[in-house]
């Protein structure tokens, strides 16, 4: 089964040094209303960021694991932003340093079990 991976615009947080992708990260699905359909990805973790690129309704991207205790627990990276959104840390492949933020509302997070 070939699973399609989305592609990130080009964006490394200042903030990502405590963050990893690791083989205990979630994934998730984006979703939308119609397939293909675009979904931004911001530059941080608001409405107010730039977007920094879009990802197509019905791929997949890897979301970062806040492992700032290193539990080796799974904890998806998130932020509210000043209206209460929850968005996510994202990202296309594990060894990549390019991440970019997408509200939880347009995100199905599947979790491995601990």
């Amino acid at each position: 089964m070939l699973i399609e991976i989305a592609t990130l615009a080009i964006f490394t947080p200042k903030s990502a040094s405590a963050q990893s992708i690791t083989d205990k990260s979630c994934v998730a699905d984006i979703l939308g209303e119609e397939i293909g359909s675009q979904v931004n990805i911001r530059s941080g973790a608001g409405s107010i960021f730039s977007v920094a690129g879009t990802v197509s309704v019905g791929n997949l991207v890897i979301v970062a694991n806040d492992d700032q205790n290193k539990s080796a627990v799974v904890s998806p990276l998130s932020r509210k932003d000043t209206e209460g959104n929850v968005w996510y840390l994202t990202t296309r492949l594990r060894a990549s340093e390019y991440k970019g933020w997408i509200r939880s509302d347009f995100l199905r997070l599947r979790c491995p079990n601990p």
